[in-house]
């Protein structure tokens, strides 16, 4: 027991060690970008760093790697993450006319709209993961996203949950948002997401079988 004690204690600081540094340079690289130009890349490095580990591959220099995937993804990555904006403006605002109006036309457009959002952030959920997992063309990520969350709609509501849970706890302790907001968010996002990867991999495999 106190072999295991020691094992899951070791264990666990390193895995809180490695999420504070990596949520701290996720925040580094975000400001040093100015935040309209950091915070994509910064993401996207962050997202592929819990991807390394889940996939058993935890030795990297954290600093040195996070550097190197934020120097190589930064124009592919505020691509992407400007893209996906535009997608939630265009959605708010496509609310606020709805907010704004009345009589059918409101419970139309408002039965409209709940799927629709429903779907964007299914695919704002696996576009980052699919971008850092797949060797795909850019426009491709949110093919693959919207596929692969369609085929997984239950993981979209974990994922919205475990959205709500990680930021309402960050946010009211200041010290765990410093420390762990991204980080952690970004594992869970990314371990959801993996699962789901290796399903539809199985099946891909399983059809690519000769009968």
């Amino acid at each position: 027991m106190n072999a295991f004690g020691n094992t899951f204690i070791y264990k666990f600081s390193e895995w809180v060690m490695r999420l504070s540094l990596l949520n701290l340079l996720w925040i580094f690289f975000t400001v040093i970008g100015a935040g309209f130009v950091g915070f994509f890349p910064a993401t996207v490095a962050m997202f592929s760093m819990v991807r390394h580990w889940i996939k058993g591959n935890a030795d990297e220099q954290i600093f040195k790697t996070f550097l190197d995937l934020f120097k190589r993804h930064l124009l592919k990555a505020n691509i992407l993450g400007y893209i996906s904006a535009i997608g939630g403006v265009i959605l708010y605002l496509d609310y606020m006319l709805v907010k704004n109006s009345s009589g059918p036309f409101q419970m139309v457009m408002l039965l409209l709209l709940i799927p629709v959002s429903f779907y964007y952030l299914m695919v704002t959920f696996f576009v980052f993961p699919v971008y850092v997992h797949y060797d795909i063309r850019l426009m491709e990520c949110f093919k693959y996203a919207f596929i692969i969350g369609a085929s997984y709609p239950v993981r979209t509501i974990y994922m919205a949950f475990v959205t709500f849970v990680v930021y309402y706890v960050t946010v009211s302790f200041s010290i765990l948002f410093l420390f762990f907001s991204g980080s952690v968010l970004s594992l869970l996002i990314m371990r959801f997401t993996y699962v789901a990867f290796e399903k539809v991999e199985v099946k891909n495999n399983r059809m690519a079988e000769p009968a």
